[in-house]
Parts: C-alpha cells; sequence; structure tokens
C-alpha cells in the first residue's frame, strides 16, 4: 500500500489573491462559503498571498515580505509546483474555481459547490459561462463612463464612445434576461436559495454572479440587476448570506491578513 500523501509530497499551491477585485473576489466568496479551518492550508501545501492596490506604486502588488506574482499574470493567478516538473500555471477564475473544488469535493466531505445531478453541474457550468460574457460587456461599459477607468483601461476621455458604452449595457441586459429565463421557476416558485437548483445553498455559480453584482454596485455605483426582477429577489436574499461579505471586512482582509477566509 502506497502510503499517504502530506504536505511535504503534495504539490505546492500558491494562489495570489487580490480579495476586493472582480474576479478575485469569487475566490474570497468561495473560501468563506467553503467553511474551510485554516489547518487545510498547511495540510494540503497551499500558500495564500495577498495582492493589495498600492497607493505609492500605483499598482497592485503583493504585500511586503510576499513573493510577487508571476511576471505578466493577471488576478487571481494560481501556481502549482510538482517536484521535477515545471511550475503549471492556471489563470482564469473559474478555471480556479474548479480546481479548488477538486481538492475540496462533497466525496471527500465538503460541501458541494458545483451542483448535485449532472444537469446541476451543467446549469452551474451554464451560468458561470454567462456571467463571464456579461462582465466582459460591462466593462466595456466601465471604460467608455467611469473616469476612475482611466488608470487602468489605456483609453483617454477623447476615446470614449457613448454608442459604444449603450451598446454594451444592452448586451449585459440581454445576457441577464436570458439568465432570467433560465433560473426563473427554482428562484420565484420554488425559492431556492442557489441559482444551481434545489437542494443546493450556494454555488460557483451564485458567488461568480454575486461577484459582478457587488463590484459594479461597490465601485462604480451600478446596479447591475436593477432592471430584472427574478435576479433581484436572488441577489437580496443571497446578500443575507455570511459569504457574502461587505466591502468594508473584505477591505480588513486586505489589511490584517487573509486568515478570515477561514473558519476557526
Amino acid at each position: 500500500m502506497s502510503p499517504s500523501p502530506t504536505s511535504t509530497t503534495l504539490p505546492k499551491t500558491t494562489l495570489w489573491l487580490w480579495p476586493s477585485g472582480l474576479y478575485p473576489r469569487r475566490l474570497t466568496y468561495y473560501f468563506l462559503s467553503k467553511s474551510l479551518p485554516p489547518s487545510i492550508l498547511s495540510s494540503h501545501n497551499i500558500h495564500l498571498i495577498p495582492v493589495i492596490l498600492d497607493p505609492v506604486k500605483r499598482g497592485l502588488f503583493s504585500k511586503p515580505g510576499y513573493e510577487e506574482r508571476p511576471t505578466g499574470s493577471s488576478l487571481p493567478i494560481l501556481r502549482i509546483e510538482k517536484e521535477g516538473k515545471k511550475p503549471f500555471h492556471i489563470s482564469e477564475s473559474s478555471s480556479i474555481l474548479e480546481y479548488f473544488e477538486e481538492l475540496f469535493s462533497a466525496k471527500e466531505g465538503y460541501q458541494e459547490m458545483i451542483g448535485r445531478t449532472p444537469e446541476q453541474r451543467a446549469r452551474t457550468r451554464d451560468i458561470v459561462n454567462l456571467v463571464n460574457d456579461a462582465v466582459t460587456w460591462s466593462n466595456v461599459v466601465t471604460r467608455h463612463t467611469d473616469p476612475k477607468s482611466l488608470s487602468w483601461s489605456g483609453m483617454t476621455q477623447e476615446q470614449w464612445s457613448e454608442s459604444a458604452a449603450t451598446d454594451a449595457k444592452k448586451q449585459v441586459h440581454k445576457l441577464f434576461s436570458k439568465l432570467e429565463t433560465w433560473v426563473g421557476e427554482d428562484v420565484i416558485r420554488k425559492g431556492c436559495k442557489s441559482l444551481s437548483g434545489e437542494g443546493m445553498d450556494v454555488s460557483l455559480a451564485d458567488m461568480s454572479l454575486m461577484a459582478a453584482i457587488m463590484y459594479a454596485e461597490d465601485m462604480h455605483k451600478w446596479d447591475l440587476v436593477e432592471e430584472h426582477g427574478v435576479l433581484r429577489v436572488w441577489c437580496e436574499s443571497a446578500k443575507k448570506e455570511s459569504w457574502v461579505m461587505p466591502l468594508e471586512e473584505i477591505y480588513k482582509l486586505e489589511r490584517e491578513g487573509l486568515e478570515g477566509l477561514f473558519v476557526k
């Protein structure tokens, strides 16, 4: 019989996380909703590196004393190191979430966050993909309307296009209207907590959509679900859950450390 893996024989997994960021916020919600103990980090050889917006350097950097993220990478970024092999990187937040779900699966006794049935798992992935598309279009709106975007968009205000912003907003609306046709029965008639359906408390779909909604609300004062009654019902209910951490508490994580993501 092969010996059980230990933290020294398991791959070293390093995650650079900016807790309040748009895509990284999905990981913030994930760890909060997963209710993992802090010991899980050492037992699985996982290393979390907090990233902050440095006002002096005017950019996103690891907190002092931590390794900087790989050159040219966006956030979040996950690095997996296996002895004798080249480091492997996972760059997309949705893929990083799936990776952690493989590690902390329902089969291992952890809460299921993709789906209990093949249909639910497919629905979860459908929603995550739709939200990714909606976020892309919402970024177009932001790039052409919000002065704060000038610091990172590479555009000047003279390059803004009102028609581009208007069209992008229409695309966001179309996508969220489509999402409502998928989840309306579960949310309104059945009163499901999760967009993924009955029996789920929270899923990757929920945290992906909530991250988009809260980021738009917190950073741009934009109510993404203003015209979407079904999503509004779900959103107002989900906001009461402990995994939807208020922005001030997320900022506290950035100041004091990521230990607050875990259950003590």
